[in-house]
């Protein structure tokens, strides 16, 4: 049997890596069209790789898979190639907290099992030969039995997910729901160039239409031109589902303080007292700026509003959401439209918040189709 993956990403070679331990006759290649296998996965938590999550996956779809290939389960299959794990709180790293430690894994069992990664090869077109499948690329010609799409969304395309296979799969009749950036920064239309560069905690409010649709603490980063942090990533996934509706985002700068404690404090201080007690400089001197009173003040900083004016772009964006709709697959993945043609990973129309969610994600589905294909 010859395999084609198309993506030499996480999901591409953990299919590879679990379809040829169980197959050790099938031969596998695997196409990468730009010049490194896994460089997505080194940008991963930062260069730490946050590789899973201890929790379930929170889509219906997603969740049913996951169940069975959770946390547990790929930490055996990472331990099965030398990649030890550790969890800091319910986040799963490599105990390296390096991702090169990933990536170099991954690399030597490919080695080890004997199969191919050829780069910067780009896939012209494919189609249906004698029952099996002919594939031009800018390198040659290649025939295989079975071709298995990995190519990610259009999120970080320096790290290879760029899109640029979608083309030739919608001229095979494949229907993708729209994608959009997310777990990126929001730009805001207010200004925030004189707070670029504070990092503060508190808990954000998202509101579509003025109805509360996304609520979580955390730390936040405001930039030149809007909002950014671990928190507004995950209100930018809410926002990309939806992207065409009004929203105002709320920061709550002070969560852990009561308006009471707040009111009993400016009762005997100055305005200016409270902030400096309060704020980072950077935002007392901004709220200085608004020449707010003393009945104001206290609901601003409860409740600091800014209105939504559109995401960061895919370049600045950790995934996609969108992808190509799942109704065009049966329930393994496996292509409705054409015999023998599987899909994983980032580019199906499936996506999760921050915390390892999309990485685990990856991961799953690989091991899910790999383990369904006979």
């Amino acid at each position: 049997m010859d395999i084609l993956v198309i993506g030499a990403g996480v999901s591409g070679v953990t299919f590879a890596i679990n379809l040829k331990r169980k197959h050790p006759d099938y031969h596998i290649d695997i196409f990468e069209h730009i010049d490194k296998p896994l460089k997505k996965v080194l940008a991963t938590g930062n260069g730490r790789c946050n590789i899973a999550n201890k929790l379930f996956y929170n889509q219906e779809l997603a969740n049913q898979i996951v169940s069975k290939y959770n946390y547990e389960y790929q930490k055996d299959f990472l331990s099965s190639i030398n990649i030890q794990t550790k969890l800091i709180g319910d986040l799963s790293y490599p105990r390296s907290e390096s991702a090169v430690t990933v990536r170099n894994a991954y690399l030597k069992e490919l080695t080890r099992l004997g199969i191919d990664i050829k780069c910067n090869i780009e896939v012209i077109k494919y189609y249906p030969l004698d029952n099996r499948y002919y594939v031009e690329t800018n390198q040659g010609n290649y025939i295989y039995d079975y071709i298995i799409f990995a190519v990610g969304g259009k999120s970080s395309s320096k790290l290879g997910s760029d899109g640029s296979l979608f083309s030739l799969l919608r001229s095979h009749g494949y229907i993708f729901k729209d994608m959009y950036p997310a777990l990126c920064p929001i730009k805001t239309k207010e200004n925030t160039s004189f707070i670029d560069g504070v990092r503060v905690k508190g808990l954000v409010k998202l509101f579509k239409d003025d109805e509360l649709v996304f609520i979580e603490s955390g730390e936040i980063l405001f930039k030149k031109d809007g909002l950014s942090g671990i928190v507004i990533f995950n209100a930018s996934r809410i926002i990309a589902k939806d992207v065409n509706k009004t929203y105002k985002i709320s920061i709550d700068l002070l969560e852990d303080i009561s308006q009471e404690e707040l009111n009993k404090y400016l009762s005997t201080h100055e305005i200016e007292d409270l902030l400096s007690a309060y704020l980072h400089p950077k935002m007392a001197a901004y709220f200085l700026r608004l020449d707010l009173n003393k009945d104001n003040l206290i609901d601003r900083l409860k409740d600091f509003r800014f209105k939504f004016k559109s995401l960061y772009d895919f370049n600045d964006s950790q995934i996609t959401v969108g992808g190509i709709a799942l109704d065009n697959l049966n329930e393994y993945f496996l292509s409705k439209k054409e015999k023998n043609i599987y899909f994983l990973g980032e580019m199906l129309d499936v996506d999760g918040p921050c915390g390892g969610y999309n990485l685990m994600w990856a991961i799953a589905s690989a091991l899910y189709v790999s383990d369904y294909l006979k």
